[in-house]
């Protein structure tokens, strides 16, 4: 018998959105995708409009300390 795999969707809630975000910051830069690509490729659904603020928040803040940071030579 043929198995077809669907990934599975991930809710996004209180509880998980710091720890999705760092995730998504990371892959996306690993990867060179955007983390919208990222959360496409991922099927993540937020439970509200206020948890993808603050996801967003989340990856903003990121991008900023990641331009900040001394580079090393």
């Amino acid at each position: 018998m043929n198995e077809n795999t669907q990934p599975c969707a991930r809710i996004i809630s209180d509880l998980n959105v710091e720890d999705e975000a760092l995730r998504a910051f990371y892959v996306s830069l690993m990867n060179r995708q955007s983390v919208d690509d990222y959360i496409h490729t991922q099927h993540l659904h937020f439970c509200s409009r206020q948890v993808e603020g603050c996801f967003l928040n989340h990856v903003l803040a990121l991008t900023e300390l990641a331009l900040e940071a001394p580079t090393t030579r």
